[in-house]
């Protein structure tokens, strides 16, 4: 089951494997969801902390963009694209990861550290 809002009926968002969805009244047991969906268990996903980030260092230092508010976080943010007339080829697009280091509380955003690039070189 997702963790989208209900929507304005308070009905849940189901995903069933087939690739189907279904919204459901939020009052049903699993055991009411298997047997009205013939399925052989339900899975509920778990709800995600996003809130705004802002990126301390590195590359895009000052950036503000989401993250997952918890401790050590990782995320994956890429650098805008040069220009397509300036790099012979396909135009490459390099992510930079960053880490989340004070959490965002209080309408004040996350703050992330910049921690690598893929190529390793920091």
């Amino acid at each position: 089951m997702s963790t989208l809002p209900p929507d304005n009926e308070g009905r849940r968002l189901l995903l069933l494997d087939d690739g189907r969805t279904e919204r459901i009244e939020p009052d049903l047991t699993d055991d009411e969801i298997k047997a009205r969906f013939d399925l052989d268990r339900v899975a509920r996903s778990p709800k995600i902390p996003f809130c705004e980030g802002l990126l301390l260092d590195g590359p895009l230092a000052g950036t503000r963009n989401y993250a997952v508010n918890e401790l050590g976080s990782r995320a994956t943010y890429y650098l805008p694209r040069p220009p397509a007339g300036e790099i012979p080829g396909p135009l490459p697009q390099r992510g930079v990861v960053y880490e989340v280091v004070v959490l965002g509380a209080d309408g004040k955003p996350a703050e992330l550290r910049h921690v690598s690039d893929p190529t390793g070189t920091g």
